[in-house]
């Protein structure tokens, strides 16, 4: 029977703050805070449950799950967490130092009440790059919170920044990252209002606090809680219902394309897999990256079961229709000549001709069914959409260990994203932080995760561009050896009228056929393997992935070369996110300028 994965994922919505600590934010004014920010999580309360009855098919049986993120520091932040406990929503804790030293930046009765509030979130993490006091300390945890979140609640008084890391700051980056920021005003004039480049009619590059379009928060919360969570639909709806679904329980085969590769000499019989890999292959492979944070609380088990099975299922169908797509490319060609074989052939079977124009037919109407069933499978739609989220899901489990879910980006200038984007994001969604601290300990685990995956990834270029080159070079070989073949035919044929003494027959068979079949049929197989070769691009597969191999190995050199550190260490997966998603967009480019078609 089929696998049952853990597929579908809990609905859920991050909020972050940031904001002004006292005297920015005195304290008369933590009240009317609070309100505010009881109203906005009881409005999303209310948004959510819409939203999952109406899409309940498409979420895990679980109730709707809102988390506020925040560095609980006196003001703001321990404001928000405040409202947030009273509310009902679980809370998240990003400490810039670790928590004896952050303690200092307290008053022994603040501390009491931060501690209070870190003790009661279900995941803490604490940086310890910096020292105590230091202002860069404040600006990562400020990135780290708009990486972790969906929307960011800024307690603000709309003025300038007055230091590094400060309240402002934070806002323009999330504002650049097309991040809705949700701007509380300390005082009880202004109503809160909701910033977002989500309310342009066209979304801007990279949008600027004064230039984002603004309106007030309760009558855009809707739409925007619709935009961030709520499943695609239309068009893109059906790719996820065909995702959901379990797998076959037999063995999946294809011929055409792992025939090819050993016929080419590319792969060995030894190597050669007519069968699909399963899920269990793909998990198999997945596992030993993720076990090494399994021990990590909820974050470890998240990684190594929801994470994992969803990967799995991805990888495993990437595969299969990546499999699919190029055997179906593979068997016209190779159709194609067969049916001017069978034409040719009455030049020696006269007698048969009926049976050979009957199975001629029959070939042809292979190709036209073939063709039809490819194109309506769309397999090279649905090989690249499971390589991509595959790609994403990945590099999830390698950013997440730096609490980075990187949920902020605009595809195409739209606020919906497709359906692979919004099943990475809500899988994102689903984890927690990574408790404890991220010392040097742990960060040289994470980077040795990171080297490993580089490793596998430069591996499986080398090879793929050796792979795709060779094959490349034979399919031309054998193209150019059937052209030749050909002239050698015309010049032995002309050769029985220039030449006297010379037979019009060969081994008893007509010269003047064998000819016509030869000089017919070489170059239309030549012409086959020609499509085969354009048709799979060899060759510029062969370069991209070379240069891809070769940015990883730079990369993997600078890695290995770093001092051992957070922010350096998020920008090194940052780049490695870059090129690994860079080569899915290539194939995703390449392929929908080549649909599969009728040969001809």
């Amino acid at each position: 029977m089929a696998e049952i994965l853990d597929l579908k994922p809990r609905l859920t919505l991050r909020f972050g703050v940031t904001g002004h600590r006292p005297p920015r934010l005195p304290k008369d004014r933590y009240d009317a805070v609070r309100h505010n920010c009881e109203e906005i999580f009881e409005h999303s309360r209310e948004a959510m449950a819409r939203i999952f009855a109406k899409h309940r098919a498409v979420f895990a049986d679980e109730e709707p799950l809102i988390r506020l993120v925040s560095a609980m520091a006196t003001g703001a932040d321990t404001v928000a967490a405040e409202a947030a406990i009273k509310q009902g929503l679980t809370l998240s804790a990003c400490l810039p130092f670790a928590a004896e030293d952050y303690s200092h930046d307290f008053a022994a009765e603040e501390w009491v009440r931060a501690k209070a509030l870190i003790d009661a979130a279900d995941s803490t993490v604490e940086l310890v790059d910096h020292r105590p006091n230091d202002t860069a300390a404040y600006e990562s945890i400020g990135r780290l919170i708009i990486a972790q979140s969906d929307i960011l609640i800024a307690v603000w008084d709309g003025d300038a920044s007055r230091g590094r890391g400060g309240t402002t700051e934070v806002v323009a980056q999330a504002v650049a990252s097309h991040m809705p920021v949700i701007h509380v005003w300390p005082d009880e004039i202004h109503p809160p209002q909701l910033l977002w480049s989500g309310l342009h009619d066209e979304i801007p590059d990279r949008p600027s606090i004064d230039g984002v379009e603004r309106v007030e928060f309760n009558k855009a919360l809707p739409h925007l809680l619709e935009a961030l969570c709520a499943p695609p639909e239309g068009f893109e709806a059906a790719p996820l219902s065909v995702f959901y679904q379990p797998t076959p329980s037999r063995r999946q085969f294809s011929f055409a394309w792992p025939l090819l590769l050993l016929a080419c000499g590319t792969r060995s019989l030894a190597k050669t897999r007519l069968s699909i890999p399963t899920i269990e292959d793909m998990r198999a492979y997945f596992t030993p990256m993720v076990e090494p944070f399994k021990d990590f609380g909820l974050f470890g088990e998240r990684l190594n079961n929801e994470v994992s099975d969803r990967f799995a299922r991805a990888d495993m169908a990437a595969s299969y229709f990546a499999l699919r797509f190029r055997s179906s490319f593979v068997t016209n060609f190779a159709l194609a000549a067969i049916a001017v074989l069978l034409a040719l052939s009455g030049l020696f079977w006269p007698e048969g001709k009926a049976v050979l124009i009957a199975a001629e037919l029959l070939v042809i109407l292979l190709i036209i069914f073939n063709t039809r069933s490819a194109r309506k499978s769309d397999f090279h739609k649905m090989w690249i959409d499971r390589r991509h989220l595959a790609e994403r899901l990945r590099l999830l489990a390698v950013s997440s260990t730096l609490g980075r879910l990187e949920l902020r980006d605009v595809e195409d200038g739209t606020t919906h994203p497709g359906w692979v984007t919004w099943y990475a994001r809500a899988t994102a969604r689903e984890l927690e932080l990574p408790p404890g601290q991220l010392d040097r300990a742990y960060l040289e685990k994470v980077r040795e995760m990171a080297l490993e995956l580089i490793r596998d990834q430069i591996g499986y270029h080398e090879n793929n561009a050796h792979m795709m080159e060779h094959t490349n070079h034979r399919l031309h070989r054998f193209g150019d050896g059937l052209f030749a073949g050909t002239i050698l035919f015309c010049a032995v044929f002309l050769s029985t009228i220039v030449l006297p003494g010379k037979t019009g027959y060969l081994f008893g068979i007509s010269l003047t056929a064998v000819t016509t079949f030869a000089t017919a049929f070489f170059p239309v197989l030549a012409a086959a393997l020609y499509g085969i070769r354009m048709q799979g691009d060899f060759a510029a597969t062969a370069e991209r992935s070379a240069a891809i191999a070769k940015r990883l190995r730079k990369l993997q050199a600078s890695m290995m070369r770093d001092d051992l550190g957070y922010n350096r260490l998020v920008d090194r997966l940052r780049r490695l996110s870059d090129i690994m998603l860079s080569d899915v967009h290539q194939w995703q480019q390449q392929y929908e300028t080549r649909p599969i078609s009728l040969p001809g």
